[in-house]
């Protein structure tokens, strides 16, 4: 009997109390809702083949971003409720797009120097399901970024 009530024990000190859930799915941003705040209307943006949206707020009047180059950007990062996250400016003398997660790499491709951006960004293609960031674990991430300077 006290073998039975100390294997109880331990199982039940395995389990966890904790009753905040995390997403355990990829978010898919076609089927959620977004702070009006951000004006975020999927069926007004481009999705391309993996999955990021995109909106240009204002078409730029400088070179074209094609390729992984250095870039100088300005960008806001905000969950789908309206909460930043990040934001900022990076790049002086110049940051590799391929520093940033893929969505946002993918997301800023055919944007022009001086240009803004709404980026919509599954969490796949995002932060993922990484604990430990002011970003929730499976979250759709959006950026509103202007591309400063290809340097």
């Amino acid at each position: 009997m006290k073998r039975i009530v100390m294997l109880l024990a331990v199982a039940l000190s395995a389990c966890s109390l904790n009753t905040t859930e995390v997403a355990s799915v990829p978010s898919d941003p076609a089927t959620e809702t977004f702070a009006s705040s951000l004006n975020v209307n999927i069926s007004q943006m481009t999705k391309t083949t993996n999955g990021t949206y995109y909106k240009d707020i204002v078409i730029g009047d400088g070179a074209t971003l094609a390729g992984l180059p250095t870039v100088m950007i300005s960008y806001g990062g905000f969950l789908k409720n309206g909460t930043v996250f990040d934001q900022g400016t990076i790049g002086a003398p110049g940051y590799p797009l391929s520093g940033l997660v893929f969505g946002m790499q993918e997301g800023m491709q055919g944007m022009r120097v001086h240009g803004e951006r709404l980026i919509v960004i599954p969490s796949a293609l995002g932060y993922g399901n990484t604990q430990g960031l002011p970003v929730p674990p499976n979250s759709t991430i959006i950026f509103d970024v202007r591309l400063d300077q290809l340097p």
